[in-house]
């Protein structure tokens, strides 16, 4: 028996997809039984008790003379699984549906010649919990069943419990037993012992199998039935499904149910499973029975496609089914500028859809492996890429490309972002506005930034989108790397936190637990936060408007503290601001056309001497001249940044260009110069404080960092001392008149 067990141990490991196995039938008819399917391995990751379902069973139907029909086994609610819906769509059909006594039927037919391939789709969402079932210990032999179950002791051409082989080989193996449990699970031991053959080959009956000593899972399962048959203990089989998510199958499992005094008490000795059910077995019939019977000679092929959903999903009051019929043909696209890139690969009838946002180059071996393996797997796959120097261009841009692809990021079975900052996690708070849910998606988002706000605007985007799972990476990997960790979790179901441990990554899983674990007032924060998003106040606006006191500081310590001269207070203070958005080399680029160009204009305008409001005036007009030049520019020549030069506020260049003039004229061109030089100095030294150390992100996770940023103005301007480059100015000044204190002090 050890050597049995071990060779079970390893058929267990083993995974085979099976196909249709057309049997024998009565005339005028064709029986489908599907290949049985591999048994999942028993050592499972975690699952909760009760699991949500999405089955969705496609009956193509190839063109039909009138009069076609087929029949098929639809699941019923019990005391373990619960069909919450049930959504029939099918084309030129009539549907009947009928109980059997223990089953439901459902019943297509056609009325009318089908010259054509005909679809009939069938969408479950099912409610299934664990089950388990203690085996009651009573006497055995047990008493004579209920009437009602004498036919659970009959024999059948495939259950041959009156066969001499079968029934001799089970007494001998309870002959020892004194209580029923006991009986039950020597017979259950001695057929799960029996090595798996090939699922494909032909249906097994219990007597072959016994012979043998080997068989298929629905074999084993015979052979289990007719042996309990034999001794007296009502059985019978049953037939489903071993639900994976994100799987297509034809396959279907036969498990057994044994009569044990008073209940029913499951075992699948194909998986090792006694007086236990996992929540991914639906029950489909109950028999030894196939799941469809046609009309000879007609052309049917069909496909289950299985998805695992939330309960959010299914009672958040949202439509929780939805078509998945797909286009016949698989397409590919690939449309690429110098900047914006987007691959999609659409399959006929996927099993899942995968959708990446990125701003990194991302390179065209490294494509063309993602697109292969999605297709090796039947998903779907959607990247987009957006790449930019200016964060704020970045998610502006990631934003747009989401809202173009919104039908797929609606049906994504994993939404991937992957940015070097906080770009990807602000493009999806973004599409927080349109109130999308995702509740049936796992988000993955990484980036740099620090763990703590990732944990904040984390918060945020699970209350705006209620995902069903939201793992972040504050240390971002390399893109192939999270390909990777999401195809291993949508093909073999390993979590993403430990699929990433394997990679020596770290992700942190945002959820109800996770926001219970924030302070009160950091709730309000995300509570705040998220009701800007839905009534459809950009974050990147907020961030702008918060950043807005840290460029005043650093403008504070560059005058106050450094001794640097700039053109008012204001100006570099707004300047700053607009480089946050074009990115800091195009924004120099346009700072110094700009002011360059005007400063010509009013040097021109000096000869006509006109009044000072007429002055700005014109330099106004000149600045939106140049600034509707530089945006046509960007347009012919793909240079985003210049797309955003509206941003520059008009009325600081306007009078930034006053105040050049005037210093030139005043204190000569190289003063002007070296102020205006000193102002971009100031404003780079603000983007720099700003962009380069994520402090936008770090104010809306921590507003209140804002008064210590007030407190510490307060302390600024109470600052009466020399200014650093004052000390320069007059190093050798004070090192002389230090000299001399030293000398009147050693004087006699």
């Amino acid at each position: 028996m050890v050597g049995f067990g071990a060779l079970r141990a390893l058929a267990l490991l083993l995974v085979v997809l099976a196909v249709p196995v057309r049997a024998a039938a009565p005339q005028g008819e064709q029986e489908i039984f599907p290949g049985s399917a591999e048994p999942a391995p028993t050592a499972a990751a975690f699952r909760p008790a009760t699991a949500y379902w999405k089955v969705s069973l496609s009956v193509l139907v190839g063109p039909s003379e009138p009069g076609a029909w087929f029949r098929l086994k639809l699941p019923l609610s019990d005391g373990r699984q619960a069909i919450l819906t049930r959504e029939i769509a099918a084309e030129s059909f009539r549907v009947n549906e009928a109980t059997d006594g223990a089953n439901l039927v459902g019943t297509w037919s056609l009325p009318a010649a089908n010259p054509s391939t005909s679809v009939v789709e069938i969408v479950l969402l099912s409610e299934i919990s664990e089950q388990r079932v203690e085996a009651p210990t009573v006497p055995f032999p047990p008493p004579a069943p209920p009437s009602e179950l004498a036919r659970f002791l009959e024999a059948s051409a495939y259950i041959q419990s009156d066969d001499r082989e079968i029934r001799n080989r089970a007494r001998e193996i309870v002959r020892a037993a004194q209580r029923l449990d006991e009986a039950v699970w020597a017979l259950f031991q001695y057929t799960a012992s029996f090595l798996r053959t090939d699922p494909e080959q032909a249906k097994l009956d219990a007597l072959s199998v016994l012979r043998d000593q080997k068989g298929s899972n629905a074999g084993k399962a015979r052979l289990l039935v007719a042996m309990l048959r034999s001794v007296g203990i009502p059985a019978r089989m049953v037939g489903g499904l071993r639900l994976v998510d994100a799987s297509k199958t034809r396959s279907t499992i036969s498990w057994v149910e044994a009569w044990l005094g008073d209940r029913w008490v499951p075992m699948d000795p194909g998986a090792g499973h006694f007086g236990y059910l996992p929540n991914n077995y639906l029950a489909l019939y109950r028999g030894d029975l196939p799941l469809i019977v046609h009309r000879a000679g007609l052309d049917l092929v069909y496909d289950v496609l299985v998805r695992q959903v939330t309960r959010k999903s299914l009672f958040g009051g949202e439509a929780a089914v939805r078509s998945v019929l797909k286009p016949v043909i698989a397409t590919d696209s690939d449309d690429e500028s110098s900047r914006v890139r987007t691959v999609a690969s659409y399959l006929a009838n996927p099993v899942a859809t995968v959708v990446i946002l990125t701003d990194e180059e991302v390179p065209q071996a490294v494509v063309e492996r993602m697109r292969t393996e999605a297709k090796e797997h039947e998903i779907n796959l959607v990247l987009l890429v957006a790449r930019f120097q200016s964060r704020y261009f970045r998610e502006s841009y990631l934003q747009r490309m989401a809202a173009a692809n919104l039908r797929a990021i609606r049906d994504a079975h994993v939404l991937l972002v992957s940015s070097r900052d906080e770009a990807g996690l602000y493009s999806l708070l973004g599409l927080g506005e349109g109130k999308l849910r995702l509740k049936d998606a796992r988000i993955v988002v990484a980036g740099s930034f620090w763990q703590p706000v990732g944990d904040v605007l984390g918060s945020v985007l699970y209350a705006l989108f209620d995902p069903g799972e939201l793992a972040l990476f504050s240390k971002p990997p390399n893109l192939l790397q999270l390909w990777n960790i999401v195809l291993t979790n949508l093909t073999r179901g390993a979590p993403i936190v430990e699929e990433a441990a394997k990679w020596g990554l770290r992700a942190s899983v945002i959820d109800e637990r996770q926001l219970d674990r924030l302070s009160a007032y950091r709730k309000q924060i995300v509570e705040a936060w998220a009701r800007a998003v839905r009534a459809q106040v950009p974050l990147q606006a907020l961030n702008l408007i918060l950043v807005l006191p840290i460029i005043a500081f650093v403008v504070v310590l560059c005058r106050n503290f450094i001794g640097i001269e700039t053109f008012g207070t204001f100006s570099p203070v707004i300047v700053a601001l607009a480089f946050l958005t074009t990115g800091l080399y195009w924004g120099a680029v346009i700072f110094v056309v700009i002011v360059g160009l005007g400063s010509l204009l009013r040097v021109a305008l000096q000869r006509l001497r006109l009044h000072l409001v007429a002055r700005l005036a014109i330099l106004v007009a000149l600045v939106s001249v140049v600034m509707t030049g530089l945006t046509v520019v960007g347009a012919y020549l793909g240079i985003g940044a210049l797309l955003q030069v509206s941003l520059f506020p008009m009325v600081i260049m306007s009078n930034l260009i006053e105040n050049f003039t005037a210093s030139q004229v005043e204190f000569g061109t190289r003063a002007a110069i070296r102020v205006t030089a000193n102002t971009l100095l100031v404003c780079v030294l603000s983007y720099g404080a700003v962009e380069w150390t994520g402090m936008p992100s770090f104010l809306l996770a921590f507003p209140e960092t804002l008064i210590l940023v007030v407190a510490l103005e307060i302390a600024a301007g109470k600052w009466r001392g020399l200014r650093l480059l004052e000390l320069r100015r007059f190093y050798d000044l004070l090192r002389r008149a230090g000299r001399e204190r030293e000398a009147r002090s050693s004087a006699p």
